[in-house]
């Protein structure tokens, strides 16, 4: 029999994942509906565009946090701390470049990436219009999907937790029915929702990994070093 000490745990490290790619569906519901409300056909038709290309960007940073994940987990467990810093700070640096300049393409040339999955005129010109207000925010979500998992690899289930609902659940989702109530441009203002929910995002998640990298990661390494 598997025991509770081992598959607790383990479930509870894979709630956060799970919960991201779940609440993926509550967003795109919410998004749907008040684009609907506000630009009409060529609004939703522009999202699933934008969607795609979302996820374009967002799978090969989960490879590069999951490849690492294993790699600073057993060094954790192994308190080779210098090597779990050295880990966390490549990923940081390749997760932050990639997201960095993938937005930079996509702010230059949106048409061309539009133009992979529709070329009707109309809707390239309001979905390119359209990306320039969405994406500028995932430019720094490198460096919140790296703080993020590595809270996993660390063994940190309830921070990396409470950090996957905050993005969706608790900024955007709100976001997306507050900020047409209070804009003039309920489109814009939809749009708008999820750079401004990236961004707190983002800066929340530095904030909590860095006073947790030094209180514990900075301290204990000081410590093997004073040995």
């Amino acid at each position: 029999m598997p025991s509770k000490k081992v598959i607790l745990p383990v479930l509870a490290l894979g709630i956060a994942p799970f919960i991201m790619q779940s609440t993926e569906s509550i967003v795109l519901i919410s998004l749907n509906n008040q684009l609907s409300k506000f630009g009409g056909d060529l609004a939703v038709g522009a999202m699933a565009i934008m969607s795609s290309i979302m996820q374009m960007i967002t799978l090969p940073l989960m490879g590069l946090t999951q490849g690492a994940q294993p790699i600073i987990s057993y060094n954790y467990g192994a308190k080779s701390l210098d090597r779990v810093k050295k880990a966390f700070k490549l990923l940081l640096i390749s997760c932050l470049s990639y997201s960095a300049i993938a937005v930079t393409l996509i702010m230059l040339f949106p048409s061309v990436f539009v133009s992979i999955f529709n070329n009707k005129p109309e809707l390239v010109e309001v979905t390119s219009w359209a990306m320039r207000i969405y994406f500028p925010g995932m430019a720094i979500f490198g460096a919140q999907i790296a703080c993020q998992q590595t809270f996993l690899s660390l063994g940190q289930a309830k921070i990396s937790l409470l950090l996957a609902l905050l993005r969706k659940i608790v900024l955007l989702v709100p976001l997306i029915f507050i900020l047409p109530a209070i804009l003039e441009n309920g489109f814009q203002a939809v749009l708008l929702a999820e750079p401004i929910s990236d961004i707190l995002a983002a800066t929340t998640t530095l904030i909590c990994f860095m006073k947790f990298y030094k209180k514990t990661l900075s301290s204990n390494l000081e410590a093997q070093q004073e040995i």
